[in-house]
C-alpha cells in the first residue's frame, strides 16, 4: 500500500501524488528498496508530460485555456511527499502444514521520501515508527518526488528504508504529515491514537471523520492541513 501528499504549492500535486501511490501500490508483494523506490518514481515522472498534455487540452475543450500564470506553474513541475509499505508470506506460512500449525505471518519492507509515517501496531502497542520517530523531527522542508527532470541516485539517497515481520493481528496506519505528527505527540504522551482511528474507521456515519478532525483542530492537537490515514489489519487469511 502506498499513500503520497501533493506540495500545495505546485500546480496538479494531486494528480501526481495519485499517480505516485499507484507506481509503488503496482509493486505489491516484493520488497521495497530504495533502488526499486527511486526507479518507481522516475518512471512516474517518465509518463508525467503526457498527462499534463491531456490536462491541458482538456481544459481547451472545456473553453478554460491553460491561463498564462499557470504556465510557469506547470513548467515548474509537481511534488509530493511518498510512502510504500510491501506485505510478504513467508514462506513457511504458505505451506499447509505451516497452517495447521498456527505458523503465519511474514515480512514488511518499507520505503519512504518525505514526511508521509508508518506505524506498526502490535499487541496494542506502537512497535514501530518510521521514517520519522518524533513529533518534533517534522518541519516545513521535506524532502519530495518531482516531476521535474528527477535524479535517481539523489532520490535513492534521499529515500528511507525500513523492514521487518508481522504476524496476525498486526495494524499498520499510514499517514500524511499533519496526522502522523498527532498521531507521534499522542503516542509520546502515553495515549493510542490508534483507538481513536479505529473508531472512526469503523464508524457508520460517514461525517464522522470530517467531524473528529474539525475537533483535533480546533483544539490545537493537530495542524490544519490535508489528512489522509490508511489503515491495514492483517490476519490468517488476508490482508484486508
Amino acid at each position: 500500500m502506498a499513500i503520497a501528499d501533493g506540495a500545495s504549492e505546485s500546480m496538479l500535486a494531486g494528480a501526481w501524488a495519485d499517480r505516485l501511490t499507484r507506481a509503488v501500490g503496482g509493486f505489491a508483494g516484493r520488497d521495497l528498496g530504495a533502488d526499486v523506490f527511486a526507479e518507481r518514481v522516475c518512471a512516474a515522472a517518465a509518463r508525467w508530460p503526457a498527462h499534463v498534455e491531456r490536462y491541458v487540452r482538456r481544459r481547451g475543450r472545456i473553453g478554460r485555456p491553460i491561463a498564462w500564470y499557470e504556465e510557469s506553474k506547470l513548467e515548474q513541475g509537481a511534488y509530493a511527499t511518498l510512502l510504500g509499505v510491501s506485505f510478504r508470506w513467508s514462506a513457511e506460512s504458505e505451506s499447509e502444514l505451516a497452517h495447521s500449525a498456527g505458523v503465519l505471518g511474514g515480512t514488511w519492507s518499507a520505503a519512504a521520501l518525505g514526511d508521509a509515517c508508518g506505524f506498526h501496531v502490535r499487541d496494542a502497542r506502537l512497535a514501530e515508527a518510521f521514517p520519522l520517530e518524533r513529533s518534533a523531527d517534522f518541519d516545513t522542508s521535506p524532502h519530495l518526488a518531482g516531476t521535474r527532470a528527477p535524479d535517481r541516485e539523489l532520490i535513492e539517497a534521499r529515500t528511507v528504508v525500513r523492514h521487518g515481520t508481522w504476524s496476525p493481528g498486526d495494524v499498520f496506519y499510514l499517514a500524511t504529515d499533519a496526522a502522523a505528527q498527532w498521531f507521534l505527540a499522542e503516542a509520546e504522551d502515553g495515549r493510542e491514537p490508534w483507538r481513536e482511528i479505529d473508531e472512526v474507521c469503523d464508524a457508520a456515519a460517514p461525517g464522522d471523520a470530517r467531524a473528529w478532525l474539525d475537533k483535533l483542530r480546533s483544539e490545537r492537537v493537530m495542524r490544519n492541513d490535508d489528512v489522509t490515514i490508511v489503515r491495514c489489519r492483517l490476519d490468517a487469511n488476508a490482508v484486508r
